[in-house]
């Protein structure tokens, strides 16, 4: 994968996610368009557009799609301590 330093960053809202008939979640990829199912992602860094020019167990109807894009997902999160339940100890109602 190229170095982080090039690397375009989005941030993905809640309309940005999909389903899929077997319940498994995908993104659109910002280079081709295609299903990027979040196991596609962490496993191979790719859509399922440029995997399925080069894997015949992909799953979807578009092998027609060329695609260069590498991708990763990054899960961000902050602590607010002023949030209720932060003083709470474990165990406690």
């Amino acid at each position: 994968m190229s170095s982080d330093g090039d690397a375009a960053r989005m941030e993905l809202g809640a309309d940005a996610w999909h389903q899929d008939e077997d319940g498994s979640y995908y993104i659109d990829c910002p280079e081709c368009g295609s299903a990027a199912t979040i196991s596609n992602v962490v496993t191979h860094g790719r859509c399922n557009g440029y995997l399925n020019e080069r894997e015949s167990d992909t799953d979807l109807d578009e092998a027609a799609m060329s695609c260069t894009a590498e991708l990763s997902l990054e899960l961000v999160y902050t602590s607010d301590p002023s949030a209720s339940g932060a003083d709470e100890a474990v165990g406690e109602e």
